[in-house]
């Protein structure tokens, strides 16, 4: 069975840099009653292709809800802090004499006397017509447009094409070309309802105002692609590609002789194409789309065991790319299995400890291990994860209990093979310990060799920790919190224990949360499951982004070491951004909170994907 892991999947172009939840008005209030340019339409820069609604809708959750509001009401949490009324895009007479290019030039200029930022600053050209289209799309829905698209049908298409390019079969010359992006990006509906009416005012004269509505929305989504339809649309890209054999053993066929290539658009899969593999192992996939919006991925099976490329985008520029898929043997030994890093973050709340660990496994063999049989688990095991008895609301970041891991007593077992390389494989477990008083021993083995090992124990003022294993390296300020940092290299499969002094017993106060005025700033704590959601939900991220930029300028990372890195931190942010949107929609997190925390997580983003486009590896 054929699968793909999420997890491996990221598009450059939707993952935005968000501010924090009043950055908007921060910013603008900074700028001195500085107003922004009047519209001009010669700084519009006009769309290659027509943007696509769905794949701004993320920007526009990030970067545009906090004032204008998730569905467009204008009733975004920091909209009573503006001067006016942000624009209700989900009323259409508010957009219905705003043509796409000044909805773009305003998002890219900003209007500083209503406190909106210019976006320029943070999002490009493309970022920023996909959130405008996603913008646009919000006033109107899918029954509205397929009714515009039936009276079109009878009414328009004889002129003006059934795909709106003006090559319908009754089409004079003059007959407008509802694609052209030069002309459609700057005419509103109200502009097109003139033209309508001054061209051939019979049409249509006896329609609603609602039915003319609808048509003219149908017309609009010839030059944008509404967020209900899908975005892809075939190019002129080609992907070809070879699969190539590990060392002996490894199999000699493909399952099927079939190669998938899936397209993705942030983490939605948005088309899949099959082919054969050639006899000589070489595949190609042509007529893709070359829109730089889309990551592609090849993946092929053998053994059960599916095997990917490394991710990909075409562009006009680059309308091609080779891919390479490598497949190996398998073998039920785990013996080459290593832990190649291991991250542990803890973290003192009243009356019980959040813990927070990220497991690199790596397999230093030729073959892919596929699992062993234990007791208890009905599907071969492959990582193995000793956790605390008495551990409460663990949580994994790529996957669920019963479907990848499972939980047998205090051992936690990953079904998901383990491929020969470094750090193959992710491994990221949360979880809280319960503890009376204001010590606690915390006790935990690992199974598989360790190559290197970080412990990082948030400082409080009385806290002391001693952990015999390993070696004391620092006190450092990361992210704007305090930690005491612990490593050690060369780890044999055995047991750390962690002694901790000085903790916050149960319904003590935390001092880190009390102002300089002495007062508490939070005195409810929320429950369990969801507090120890939050205490790790930016904390992981944050961490070890400032690990590895320390690395970094020590000098002490690898190219390749510091890219695999990197990659693990993106991963872990994006789970961690799709768990506080769960959180938010089960109602365990307000708006507020949800957004703060949700920029903070999208900024750190921003920070790691820089680091991977301008890291050497990546220019390799």
């Amino acid at each position: 069975m054929r699968t793909s892991s999420i997890v491996l999947l990221f598009l450059m172009t939707v993952l935005l840099p968000v501010n924090t939840l009043l950055a908007p008005v921060a910013y603008a209030q900074d700028q001195g009653g500085r107003e922004s340019p009047p519209y001009d339409p010669a700084q519009v820069t006009v769309p290659l292709t027509p943007p696509l609604a769905a794949a701004g809708r993320s920007t526009y959750l990030a970067s545009c809800a906090p004032c204008h509001g998730e569905l467009g009401m204008g009733d975004g949490p920091t909209a009573a802090a503006l001067p006016v009324p942000p624009t209700v895009f989900a009323d259409p007479t508010a957009v219905w004499e705003l043509s796409p290019a000044m909805l773009f030039h305003t998002t890219k200029f900003g209007r500083l006397q209503n406190m909106m930022p210019p976006w320029q600053n943070q999002l490009n050209d493309g970022e920023i017509w996909n959130a405008v289209a996603y913008a646009w799309s919000l006033h109107t829905n899918q029954d509205a447009v397929n009714a515009g698209q039936a009276l079109y049908a009878e009414s328009c298409a004889g002129c003006h094409g059934e795909d709106g390019a003006g090559d319908g079969p009754d089409a004079t010359a003059d007959v407008n070309d509802f694609t052209d992006l030069e002309s459609t990006t700057f005419r509103s509906q109200a502009d097109w309802l003139a033209g309508w009416q001054d061209a051939h005012a019979d049409i249509g004269a006896d329609w609603s105002k609602e039915q003319k509505d609808n048509t003219l929305e149908y017309v609009r989504s010839f030059s944008y692609n509404p967020s209900w339809v899908s975005p892809y649309r075939p190019g002129e890209g080609v992907i070809t590609g070879t699969v190539t054999f590990g060392e002996e053993g490894a199999p000699t066929e493909i399952q099927d002789g079939l190669v998938f290539l899936d397209a993705y658009l942030g983490f939605d899969p948005v088309a899949t194409f099959t082919t054969t593999l050639e006899v000589d192992d070489t595949f190609t996939f042509e007529n893709l789309s070359v829109s730089p919006d889309f990551a592609y991925l090849v993946t092929v099976v053998a053994d059960g065991v599916s095997y990917s490329s490394q991710l990909m985008q075409l562009s006009a520029d680059q309308p091609a790319v080779a891919a390479n898929v490598k497949i190996y043997g398998v073998t039920e030994s785990p013996e080459s299995i290593r832990i190649n890093r291991l991250h542990w973050i803890l973290d003192s709340q009243p009356g019980a400890l959040v813990v927070a660990q990220i497991y690199l496994f790596g397999n230093s063999g030729d073959r892919t291990f596929v699992g062993r049989s234990v007791e208890g688990v009905d599907v071969p095991v492959t990582a193995a994860i000793p956790v605390p008895a008495d551990a409460q609301e663990l949580t994994l970041e790529n996957g669920t209990l019963g479907s990848r891991f499972w939980r047998v007593g205090d051992m936690l077992y990953d079904t998901m093979p383990v491929m020969p390389g470094d750090s193959t494989q992710q491994v990221i477990v949360q979880y809280a310990l319960p503890y009376n008083g204001t010590s606690y021993d915390m006790k935990q083995g690992f199974e598989f060799p360790v190559d290197s090992m970080s412990l990082l124990v948030n400082n409080l003022p009385d806290l002391r920790v001693d952990v015999p294993a390993m070696t004391f390296d620092s006190i450092q300020n990361l992210q704007g919190n305090e930690y005491q940092v612990w490593r050690q290299t060369d780890l044999a499969p055995g047991q750390v224990e962690v002694k901790m002094q000085g903790l916050l017993e149960r319904g003590g106060v935390d001092p880190r949360t009390v102002e300089a005025s002495g007062e508490a700033i939070a005195s409810i704590a929320p429950p369990m499951e969801v507090w120890v959601a939050w205490a790790m939900a930016a904390v992981v991220a944050a961490i070890l982004l400032a690990m590895v930029g320390v690395a970094l300028q020590r000098g002490t990372l690898s190219s390749v070491t510091a890219r695999q890195d990197l990659l693990t931190l993106r991963d872990s942010m994006l789970n961690q951004i799709a768990r506080i949107d769960d959180m938010h929609a089960l109602g365990q997190m307000g708006d507020t909170e949800w957004l703060r925390r949700r920029a903070e997580l999208k900024a750190q983003l921003l920070d790691v994907v820089r680091r991977l486009e301008s890291s050497p590896a990546a220019r390799q």
